[in-house]
């Protein structure tokens, strides 16, 4: 048999309130109609679920038992229509997407793809901010879906890792060591090409040098993946990126890498899904793209 939600609604407001009367005084409906209804529930579900005997009606324990899981019906009820109410209200906005400058340089078209492919129709926008920025932008509800190379700071939201990809430390083609394994201690003369204040592959970087014990070797600050790839390119230094921005570059000899160990971690896409709001029909479609992605074998 399946359970009637407004027959469970009205129980459960039977228990809070302690009684028919006050309850239908809350529900606006009569005394008999209440009545009625609880009836009709304990003639289904063929068990009496309310004493009637006291001054005060109580639940019997089978009512204990249904009005705990009443609670949680009607609870996922409610969340199933604002889920549908908000996809309705904001699927025809533009999709916004937050993403770390990394993964939108690298990762996120091939997303894009995919999710056009699925919707054509959809329109969307791109946000690239930090980690931190995102976060609390996830918290607040002002971005339903956030990427990121890397864990995302704690807080309220849902958090799934979904695809991994080698970090390199990358040299130009005609470096000395383009190729070799290298002991750290070799790299003590490098200048090692750092990315924005708040990059995570910054912080990656900045980490290794000191398992390297190469804390005190040159540094020198630039901006983004691509501004990296280019010093790397003309000889400025060394640096570290994702394996995936590179490929083409290995691939055609422009850049190479040096084999360092310990090897730089892999890096973990994260992808951060807010709780503040229900996601919208097009901000579920987003996930299931984003999954179907990292489940495809990466381009060599």
């Amino acid at each position: 048999m399946r359970l009637n939600l407004n027959q469970l609604a009205i129980f459960a407001q039977v228990i809070e309130c302690g009684g028919f009367s006050a309850a239908g005084q809350v529900l606006f409906l009569s005394q008999s109609s209440v009545s009625k209804q609880v009836q009709n529930l304990e003639i289904a579900l063929r068990t009496q679920l309310v004493d009637r005997s006291g001054p005060k009606i109580r639940p019997t324990l089978a009512g204990e038992v249904l009005l705990a899981q009443s609670r949680e019906v009607l609870a996922l009820a409610d969340q199933a229509v604002a889920a549908v109410q908000a996809a309705t209200l904001l699927a025809e906005d533009p999709l916004v997407i937050g993403s770390t400058s990394t993964i939108s340089g690298h990762f996120l078209p091939s997303v894009l793809l995919e999710l056009r492919q699925r919707a054509p129709e959809v329109r969307f926008s791109l946000v690239v901010d930090s980690a931190d920025r995102l976060a609390q932008a996830l918290e607040e509800g002002r971005i339903g879906v956030a990427l990121s190379g890397g864990p995302l700071p704690p807080g309220r939201y849902r958090a799934e890792r979904l695809a991994g990809d080698d970090m390199l430390l990358v040299c130009a083609a005609d470096h000395p060591l383009a190729g070799r394994e290298v002991p750290p201690a070799e790299l003590s003369n490098e200048t090692f090409l750092l990315r924005e204040a708040g990059s995570q592959t910054r912080r990656q970087l900045t980490d290794l040098l000191h398992g390297w014990e190469l804390s005190g070797a040159r540094t020198l600050d630039l901006w983004g993946t691509e501004g990296v790839k280019e010093a790397v390119r003309i000889g400025l230094g060394v640096g570290l990126v994702a394996h995936r921005s590179v490929r083409l570059e290995l691939r055609h000899g422009e850049l190479a890498e040096l084999r360092i160990h310990p090897a730089p971690e892999r890096r973990t896409v994260t992808a951060g899904s807010t709780l503040a709001r229900p996601l919208t029909a097009c901000e579920q479609l987003l996930l299931l793209a984003l999954r179907d992605v990292t489940r495809a074998p990466a381009p060599v």
